[in-house]
């Protein structure tokens, strides 16, 4: 069993393609690729975090949850409705605090006790958005679900524990 983490990855919406210049002629393609590339690292065991802005304008997000193999721990986004999941969670990796939350935060719970934060909402192409702050936006990761644990590796390689004074 592996926890995974995505964000954004906006099934359906025809003009995400358009307004984040992703590599896609279609929604369908955009949509068809996005499943394959779960399906491929996904086991049917496997727990994955989704950072919000699943679906958006097309077919309800409950048909592409059905396509998709492992658990979905929803965090809802800006284009999520009311009832998609929570706004925000904390979880540990090992013996890291890691906060998930649609939106890139300044500073969150734990981070002057060396917790790590994932976001999504921005689109950009980094991972890496600020020390121990990391981009999980399909954009970012290739529009496929990355290992939870490994974002913490490198978030935890992105600088120190806490402020310095």
């Amino acid at each position: 069993m592996t926890d995974w983490v995505i964000g954004c990855t906006h099934f359906g919406h025809a003009n995400i393609i358009r307004l984040c210049n992703r590599p896609f002629a279609s929604v369908e393609e955009m949509d068809r690729a996005m499943i394959d590339n779960w399906n491929r690292v996904v086991g049917p065991r496997d727990t994955v975090y989704h950072l919000g802005d699943f679906a958006f304008r097309g077919p309800p997000a409950e048909h592409y949850e059905r396509q998709l193999r492992g658990t979905i721990v929803k965090i809802r986004g800006n284009h999520d409705s009311e009832d998609w999941g929570t706004p925000y969670l904390r979880v540990r990796v090992n013996r890291t605090g890691v906060v998930l939350f649609h939106y890139p935060i300044q500073e969150w719970d734990g981070w002057w006790q060396g917790a790590v934060h994932l976001h999504a909402h921005t689109h950009d192409r980094e991972f890496l958005s600020a020390t121990r702050r990391g981009n999980v936006s399909a954009d970012a990761v290739g529009f496929t679900p990355v290992r939870l644990d490994h974002c913490v590796k490198r978030l935890l390689a992105s600088g120190p524990a806490g402020k310095q004074g």
